[in-house]
């Protein structure tokens, strides 16, 4: 959660939707798709992105967490005039 920390500074988050869960074979990996919805904190802008993560699950627990995001989306966000 340390690592997290800036990001939950940056921005409030209020919501995620838009959840789709694509499960591999194995059942040991799963790649979801989500959006999620929120407000830069120094600006108070709109702040909207969608994520897709790929998990990979060990003994019923996360072994491995990986986000991909729309970087652009969190630029116009940080940058944007009020």
């Amino acid at each position: 959660m340390a690592a997290f920390r800036a990001t939950l500074i940056t921005f409030v988050l209020r919501s995620a939707n838009e959840l789709i869960l694509h499960k591999t074979d194995d059942g040991r990996v799963a790649v979801i798709e989500y959006q999620v919805h929120g407000t830069v904190v120094a600006t108070g802008v709109k702040y909207d992105n969608r994520f897709c993560s790929i998990v990979k699950i060990e003994s019923r627990k996360i072994a491995h967490w990986r986000d991909y995001m729309d970087s652009l989306a969190a630029w116009n966000a940080l940058t944007a005039k009020q």
